[in-house]
């Protein structure tokens, strides 16, 4: 029986010359299933693997996965509606008081 887990991942878009003076990432929330939570981290990085294309400046452009950054398991039935199912929660827990301002 599978499980379903979104999984919160980081890329790096690393191109052949420097047009871009930026580093490039990008976040992402994925659906996965998996059988136990341990067999996330090796689907993730079966799947993903490098990926190179020319951008609009015609320089040669890789994504690559930096990082698995979390993993949620998913309690809700989402086969069965998908309005409001939670794909993905974390709790920011901080040593002090901070306001909105």
């Amino acid at each position: 029986m599978y499980k379903i887990f979104s999984v919160k991942l980081l890329f790096e878009h690393i191109s052949s010359t420097d047009t871009m003076s930026n580093k490039i990432y990008e976040e992402t929330i994925n659906i996965i299933r998996a059988v136990k939570l341990e067999d996330v981290d090796r689907l993730v990085k079966a799947h993903y693997k490098d990926v190179t294309y020319k951008n609009i400046f015609g320089e040669d452009t890789t994504i690559k996965l930096v990082i698995i950054l979390d993993v949620f398991e998913l309690v809700d039935n989402i086969e069965e509606s998908l309005e409001f199912v939670e794909v993905y929660s974390q709790h920011i827990i901080l040593d002090e008081e901070v306001t909105v301002e």
